[in-house]
This record gives structure tokens, C-alpha cells and sequence, in this order.
């Protein structure tokens, strides 16, 4: 079980549950799609870095919520290629 605590950064990881994992693994388009998802969603994170430094707790929160809205819309609708790049490269 993987769970890293930042009270500093207000970031919480843990791991996903088994249905979550059940779900994506048994298609690899989503799962790549989810993959870029999280990938778009941490360089996002670093773009607005410099915006969000010296908010609320509740407006880091919202700027949270909207940037992973952002990417995984922006995943799914064609996203920036990783997930392509995944499953053409992915080996059965």
C-alpha cells in the first residue's frame, strides 16, 4: 500500500481500489487514455505553479479539481498523443 502524506504541498496519494484497477486494466485504450490523463495533469500542475502558490487551501483545491477535469477531457478527446504512442507500442 503506497500512501505519501504532504501537509506542506496539501497532496494526498493512495492507491487506487480494485475495481478502479479491474476496470482499466482490462482495456488498454482506457487505461492509456487515464495514463495520459495523469501525465497532462502533472504538467499542468507545474504550469500553474507559479499561479496557484499563494492561494486557499480551497482555491488550490478548486484549481486541482479543474486541471484534472482539463486533462482527462483533453485525453479523451484526442489528447496530445502518449496514449497513441502507448498502445501502438504497447506488446501483448
Amino acid at each position: 500500500m503506497i500512501i505519501i502524506l504532504n501537509i506542506m504541498d496539501t497532496r494526498i496519494y493512495l492507491p487506487p481500489s480494485m475495481g478502479y484497477m479491474q476496470e482499466y486494466t482490462k482495456d488498454k485504450k482506457k487505461l492509456a487514455q487515464e495514463f495520459e490523463a495523469i501525465l497532462l495533469k502533472e504538467f499542468l500542475k507545474e504550469a500553474f505553479k507559479e499561479f496557484t502558490n499563494n492561494k486557499s487551501f480551497q482555491e488550490r483545491l478548486y484549481y486541482d479539481t479543474f486541471l484534472e477535469n482539463l486533462s482527462r477531457h483533453l485525453a479523451l478527446n484526442g489528447g496530445v498523443g502518449i496514449a497513441q504512442f502507448i498502445l501502438k507500442n504497447l506488446k501483448d
